[in-house]
C-alpha cells in the first residue's frame, strides 16, 4: 500500500558564477518572478518561481568567488518533505544512502541522500511535522 503523502518534488538548484546575470536571464527569458533570497555571508541564493504549482529553480552563488567547473554547475535536486524521518527511510529502503547527518537550518530538517547512481538528493522538511 502507497503513502497519500509521499514526498513531493519542489525545487532545483542550479550554480552560477553571476547571480545577477542569471536572476535576469530566467526573468526576461522565461517570465519568471525573483521571490525571494537567502542571504549568508558565505552563499546567496535567489528563489525563481514560476505559476502556482510548478517547481522552484534555485539560483547559487557561493560568495568566495570559487570557480564553477564545467560539469558540476548544479546542486541536489531538491524535495519538500512533510515527514523527513518517514521519507528518508523510504528512500533508504529504496536504494538511497545517505550523505553526512540531518541538519536544523532555522525551523527547517535537511537530510542529503545519493541515489543509486549519486545523483545527490535535498530533502526538506519545513517546519515540525
Amino acid at each position: 500500500m502507497q503513502d497519500a503523502n509521499p514526498a513531493l518534488f519542489a525545487f532545483v538548484k542550479l550554480v552560477v558564477t553571476d547571480i545577477e546575470a542569471a536572476t535576469k536571464f530566467f526573468v526576461d527569458g522565461f517570465g519568471m518572478t525573483h521571490a525571494d533570497t537567502v542571504d549568508t555571508p558565505a552563499f546567496r541564493e535567489h528563489m525563481m518561481t514560476g505559476k502556482t504549482g510548478s517547481a522552484t529553480i534555485v539560483l547559487f552563488h557561493w560568495k568566495d568567488g570559487r570557480e564553477i567547473e564545467l560539469g558540476n554547475g548544479w546542486g541536489p535536486v531538491g524535495m519538500i518533505t512533510r515527514d523527513l524521518d518517514r521519507d528518508l527511510k523510504r528512500v533508504i529502503a529504496a536504494g538511497a544512502s545517505q550523505k553526512g547527518e540531518t541538519v536544523s537550518f532555522g525551523p527547517a530538517r535537511i537530510a542529503f541522500v545519493l541515489a543509486p547512481e549519486g545523483h545527490e538528493i535535498e530533502m526538506m522538511q519545513m517546519g515540525s511535522s
